[in-house]
């Protein structure tokens, strides 16, 4: 390996590392997904897992923000509307900050 060559050992693309704000951004992101897969505790079926996985496959902030109205919706016939849109309260504060001011809802809203 030549001297000006990149160390592909340890960054096979040879870019810099990423900038200490996106992994504050992911450990916003990683806080809201983990918030939104344990509203699934102790639900079982195909659904579900369904939803589980696409929560954990979901690949940013705003495909979260996104998956709310499908978790309500599976959650509903599961847990009652009342306990559904609780959860959705407690989940859509978790938002705040982390999403594009076109998506944000409104201070103290918490509509789906």
């Amino acid at each position: 390996m030549r001297w000006n060559e990149p160390d592909r050992r340890h960054n096979p693309l040879g870019r810099d590392a990423p900038a200490s704000t996106a992994w504050v951004r992911n450990q916003g992101l990683e806080q809201v997904r983990h918030a939104m897969i344990q509203s699934l505790a102790g639900l079982s079926g195909s659904e579900v897992a369904r939803m589980g996985m696409r929560l954990r496959y979901a690949s940013n902030i705003e495909a979260l923000w996104y998956l709310r109205g499908d978790l309500l919706t599976m959650l509903v016939p599961l847990q009652g509307e009342p306990l559904a849109h609780a959860t959705m309260n407690r989940l859509t504060p978790l938002f705040h900050g982390q999403l594009p001011c076109a998506l944000s809802a409104p201070p103290g809203s918490a509509s789906v």
